[in-house]
C-alpha cells in the first residue's frame, strides 16, 4: 500500500520521525468532527511494532523525497500511548485516508511513578514516626490514681506506693495496678523480681502517662506463703524513650494464698 501525504488547514501539529522528517497531522480533539473510524484509518505510525510495515506514506510536492513506514493499526493501545491524531492522506485510487500518529502518554507514565513515590515518601515517613517510639503494654488501660492524684509538676516523676499484693494460688495472674500517673514526663516500664533469688517474674511493655496495666501474669506459679518482691520501674523520655530518666525502686510483698 502507498500512500501520498495530503494538505489540510488542520493539520496544526508535527510528528518527527526517525529521519528528522516532519509530518503535520490533526490533532484527536480536531479530529473529532472529521467523523474518522477504522475503516479510513490505513495504519499507525509512533510506536515500535516486530510487524512489518503494511505500507508506505510519502511526501507531496516538495516534500516528495520523505518517506514513512506505516504501521499496522491496533485496535487496543498500550497503557503508556495514547491517540495523538491522524496524518490526512490518499491512496493510489485518489481516496482520502488516514494515518493514525501513536505518542507517548507522559500522565500515564508519572501516574505509576507517582504512586510509587507517595508509597516510599509514606514508608519513610511511617519508619522515621516509629523512631522514638516505645513497644507500649497493649494491656494498659486508662487508670486514675487514689484520690484523683496526678503529677503537677512536669520536672519531677511521681512514683506510686507498693505494700502487699496478693496472687491467688494455683494461678499466675495478679490483679495489681502498675500505674504511670497522670502528668509524668516519661514512660514507665515494670521489672518485678522475687528479691531473695534475683529471678525476674514479670516485665511490662512501656505504659503511658494515666496509664496501668491492671492484670498481669508471673512467670510461673508460686506455692503458697509470702515472697518480698523487688519492684524497678524504668522510665523513658516521652519525646525519646531511648532516653532514660530518673528511675524507681520499691520493696513489696507477693502473698500467695
Amino acid at each position: 500500500m502507498r500512500l501520498t501525504e495530503r494538505t489540510d488547514t488542520l493539520c496544526t501539529k508535527s510528528f518527527r520521525d526517525k529521519d528528522k522528517n516532519l509530518w503535520k497531522y490533526i490533532s484527536e480533539k480536531q479530529a473529532e468532527g472529521k467523523k474518522i473510524t477504522p475503516q479510513n484509518v490505513a495504519g499507525d505510525v509512533g510506536y515500535r511494532s516486530k510487524k512489518s510495515a503494511v505500507g508506505i506514506l510519502t511526501g507531496e510536492g516538495r516534500q516528495k523525497g520523505k518517506k514513512l513506514e506505516i504501521l499496522p493499526f491496533r485496535a487496543k493501545l498500550g497503557y503508556s500511548q495514547k491517540e495523538a491524531g491522524y496524518i490526512p492522506c490518499e491512496d493510489e485510487d485518489g481516496e482520502l485516508r488516514y494515518v493514525r500518529v501513536i505518542r507517548r502518554s507522559v500522565l500515564k507514565i508519572l501516574i505509576p511513578i507517582l504512586l510509587l513515590l507517595v508509597l516510599i515518601a509514606g514508608g519513610v515517613f511511617w519508619y522515621l514516626s516509629q523512631q522514638g517510639m516505645p513497644d507500649l503494654d497493649d494491656s494498659a488501660i486508662a487508670y486514675q490514681m487514689p484520690d484523683g492524684m496526678k503529677n503537677e509538676d512536669p520536672t519531677q516523676i511521681m512514683m506510686p506506693g507498693f505494700g502487699t499484693i496478693t496472687l491467688d494460688a494455683g494461678t499466675t495472674t495478679v490483679h495489681a495496678a502498675l500505674a504511670n500517673p497522670e502528668g509524668n514526663p516519661c514512660y514507665f516500664k515494670y521489672l518485678i523480681s522475687l528479691s531473695d533469688t534475683g529471678e525476674q517474674i514479670y516485665e511490662s511493655g512501656w505504659i503511658e502517662p494515666g496509664m496501668a496495666v491492671t492484670e498481669w501474669d508471673i512467670e510461673k506459679e508460686l506455692p503458697e506463703g509470702e515472697y518480698p518482691i523487688y519492684i524497678l520501674v524504668q522510665t523513658g523520655n516521652l519525646e525519646n524513650y531511648e532516653e532514660a530518666m530518673n528511675q524507681g525502686a520499691a520493696n513489696a510483698t507477693l502473698v500467695v494464698r
